[in-house]
């Protein structure tokens, strides 16, 4: 598709005032989605929201800059767990919600009680890039797709939401408007930060506030710290946090979004001279490689916060040799991520410093899915901290000259009994840990990032999968049914029971949304 074609789209949000479409040019990657309704010929604007065609070209405009964006933060292409182009589905049904299941970016919409207007969800920035961003993350670490800690779930939120956010900052027009609200002052609430408007206040008229914030879905200038979830409720307020998913992603995405506004100030003061717009790009870039780098040194396995929090220690010693480092003990310790104990041992100058990670440097990233192998060597085992029962998958992230960059991903499965788990009763859930390692040309490996459930994860584990039975978001397959991902999203079920073919009853995840499932 030729780039010099432009299209109109909601560049931000059109839940915020004065937002109105906007012409612009298209991605590098149009190739990747397969988007029915996209206008024919040389327009250059005058579509109508609400229009199949203007909902397609804003698609197209918005998925390809989200994809764009982090194809640029980890220098590659990115290849879709389903294949090389993803599904687009501008009107897959009537609902206040949006999904991604591995194979197709679903969007729904809805007739607004109140105003009597159709809400597209298509029509949303924040909502289109978040759904990508879930594609995009599966891509990396498909691994994440097997995982059923809570965490994880919230980091697949949080990385959507900031999937939003990077993406949007990408339009200049959007940057503009937003130094003028904040009077350059990143850290206040914008409307940038605050994400689906739209969506969000439709959710909190029809579903109330559980559901939504008055006027958005998620805001990233938030206070939230880090609490273990079981000694959270399922459901709350959005004023207050909750395990469920949605909620819990605002630890960490919020967190991440504190680093970008203190890079952007750190930019300001070192250089009165440099423009606040030049700053703000600056943070942004420094920030997204930060993420990205420190998904590639991350260990396969669960997302937890505080090992994501420890792989961006890493990615910021790698890329700026601890320049950040104060900035990012000060927030995640704030944030009780981590403990300030732990976060000094990535102190440039500390002499308990971990050794030096061989750089995996950027361009490195293989979408290549995970596969069985066979036992790892001895030492690696023991690194493991294998059981008799583990399968262990292997899987290249790419080469460094004569280094290559491995994963090792261990999985698990513990049993789940009684009533308490619902439809998960007697089915089994996996558990995962692993490691991520350089090898060079000689074999000799240095650990780049390691995790082993602990006791407390198994039983954040276990307490998700009770809140998930008691709002009834597992559906109980019979042993012949295949998940059919449709009557699944129609139903609120982002979770399912998979039979094997030894007749064991597995918990599955089926698909995620942008916004809470159901009523509760």
């Amino acid at each position: 598709m030729p780039l010099e074609r432009k299209f109109s789209a909601f560049l931000n949000d059109p839940g915020g005032p004065g937002d109105a479409p906007e012409v612009s040019g298209v991605g590098k990657s149009a190739g990747r989605f397969a988007i029915p309704g996209l206008p024919k010929g040389q327009e250059l604007g005058g579509l109508q929201p609400g229009s199949v065609e203007f909902q397609a070209s804003h698609l197209l405009v918005i998925l390809t800059h989200a994809y764009d964006v982090w194809a640029g933060f980890f220098d590659r292409e990115i290849e879709w767990v389903s294949g090389p182009v993803l599904a687009v589905d501008p009107r897959a049904g009537r609902d206040l919600n949006a999904s991604y299941d591995r194979k197709t970016l679903r969007f729904f919409f809805a007739t607004e009680a109140k105003t009597q207007r159709v809400l597209y969800t298509s029509e949303s920035s924040d909502v289109a890039a978040h759904e990508c961003g879930h594609a995009i993350l599966d891509a990396h670490h498909p691994d994440y797709w097997s995982s059923i800690h809570p965490e994880t779930s919230a980091f697949h939120e949080a990385f959507g939401d900031l999937t939003a956010l990077f993406t949007t900052l990408q339009f200049p027009s959007v940057r503009e408007r937003l130094l003028k609200e904040t009077n350059e002052d990143l850290s206040r609430s914008s409307n940038v930060t605050r994400l689906a408007e739209q969506l969000g206040r439709a959710l909190y008229l029809e579903r109330g506030k559980d559901a939504a914030g008055a006027t958005f879905l998620r805001d990233l200038v938030n206070t939230f710290r880090y609490r273990e979830t079981w000694n959270l409720p399922a459901t709350a307020p959005s004023i207050r946090l909750s395990s469920e998913s949605h909620s819990f992603s605002r630890v960490y995405s919020g967190a991440v979004y504190q680093i970008f506004v203190e890079l952007y100030n750190a930019r300001r003061k070192a250089d009165p001279k440099l423009s606040a717009d030049d700053a703000l790009c600056g943070a942004r870039d420094d920030v997204g490689l930060m993420v990205a780098t420190a998904l590639m040194l991350a260990p396969p396995g669960d997302a937890v916060f505080r090992v994501m929090a420890m792989s961006m220690f890493k990615a910021e010693q790698q890329l700026f040799q601890g320049k950040y480092f104060g900035i990012l003990k000060k927030i995640f310790s704030n944030r009780r991520i981590l403990l300030v104990k732990d976060a000094e041992m990535f102190k440039p100058s500390s002499r308990h410093a971990p050794d030096k990670v061989s750089p995996i440097g950027r361009g490195m990233l293989s979408m290549a899915g995970t596969t069985a192998e066979q036992m790892p060597p001895a030492e690696l085992q023991r690194a493991l901290r294998l059981r008799g029962e583990e399968m262990v998958y292997a899987r290249e992230l790419g080469r460094i000259d004569d280094e290559r960059v491995v994963q090792y991903r261990a999985e698990r499965l513990i049993p789940l009994k009684g009533k308490r788990y619902g439809a998960a009763n007697g089915a089994l859930v996996p558990v995962q840990g692993g490691l991520t390692l350089n090898v060079d040309a000689e074999g000799a490996v240095a650990f780049s990032g390691f995790y082993r459930a602990g006791h407390g994860d198994v039983r954040a584990i276990r307490d998700h999968v009770e809140k998930l039975a008691e709002r009834e978001r597992i559906y109980e397959a019979s042993p012949r049914d295949e998940a059919d991902i449709e009557y699944l999203v129609t139903q609120r079920k982002p979770y399912y029971i998979e039979h094997d073919g030894k007749g064991n009853k597995i918990l599955r995840r089926a698909y995620v949304t942008c916004a809470r499932c159901g009523l509760d």
